[in-house]
């Protein structure tokens, strides 16, 4: 259960705040931080939260959003375990928003590895990639990389 918690926290802290372009690299390590790179360009987002709850049928969902992912959610997370986002299950589930268009983008491979999860402190702490494609109005397709993502003692609130 403790073990669910923190993965849920740390996925769910990270997109909740909007992020904000930095000329330098993403290194802001403060607590509550999440650092990433958009096809290349840094970005951070700060002062983030995670949401964790039980939810009907006793299993566990850690969930949060910002500007650009308007949904990620992870069921049951478990510490130190690598989620593969090519595989569509119930262990995540992300959707991305192109800020240009709304038009909204799922992940086509990645990960996301949630490395600590403090019951004591109330934090989680992990890293993620991934590729998301966004199918334009126009049909086209706008690729979109997320590298280098690092998840910062983000702190974690219970919800019922």
């Amino acid at each position: 259960m403790v073990k669910n918690f923190v993965a849920l926290g740390i996925l769910l802290s990270v997109f909740l705040s909007s992020s904000s372009f930095i000329a330098n690299n993403p290194t802001v390590n403060k607590k509550g931080t999440f650092t990433y790179y958009i096809n290349d360009k840094p970005f951070v987002i700060e002062g983030v939260t995670a949401s964790y709850r039980k939810i009907t049928g006793g299993e566990f969902q850690l969930s949060f959003s910002n500007d650009r992912f308007v949904k990620f959610t992870f069921m049951n997370p478990v510490l130190e375990s690598k989620i593969d986002l090519s595989q569509q299950s119930r262990a995540a589930f992300i959707r991305y928003e192109d800020p240009s268009t709304s038009l909204i983008g799922k992940p086509s491979t990645g990960y996301v590895l949630l490395g600590k999860i403090d019951e004591n402190n109330k934090v989680v702490s992990g890293t993620f990639e991934m590729a998301l494609s966004v199918v334009m109005t126009d049909g086209t397709i706008k690729n979109i990389k997320i590298s280098q993502g690092q998840l910062n003692e983000i702190p974690v609130v219970y919800k019922q």
